[in-house]
């Protein structure tokens, strides 16, 4: 199992949205380095839902529920979507700051390249956003 951290616009999907919605496609992700890790993506893996500004917070979990698959909206082919279903709302949103200060978190790659809108992290950096949050 692998653990993720997905960027979402909370102006236009943010957690919110994706628990109404119970899951979703995952879709829109067109930087390289971005879909060069969702072509990673396992069914079963765990991601954590990180909000852009305003928030720029870590503010829920999901789960990816398929492998990735051609993404319909590309014309030319490259770009690969997957199934992401709702985890559950953090009681506490993890600030981006609060991840900075974190040294537990240091070596995070969305910390050193936050405009990343897919990013891999460590079980034990999932973990310990997850213990942020509480």
């Amino acid at each position: 199992m692998n653990f993720w951290l997905l960027l979402a616009d909370p102006k236009s999907y943010g957690i919110g949205e994706l628990i109404d919605d119970g899951k979703t496609v995952w879709d829109g992700v067109t930087g390289s380095m971005a879909q060069k890790h969702m072509r990673s993506f396992k069914k079963g893996d765990k991601a954590l839902i990180y909000h852009t500004a305003p928030d720029k917070a870590v503010m829920g979990t999901a789960s990816v529920i398929t492998d990735p698959y051609p993404d319909p909206a590309d014309e030319e082919g490259k770009r690969v979507v997957v199934g992401v279903q709702a985890g559950a709302r953090f009681k506490n949103a993890v600030p981006l700051s609060s991840m900075k200060e974190n040294k537990k978190l240091a070596g995070m790659l969305f910390l050193k390249i936050q405009r990343i809108a897919v990013s891999p992290m460590s079980r034990a950096e999932y973990d310990e956003i997850a213990l942020m949050a509480r």
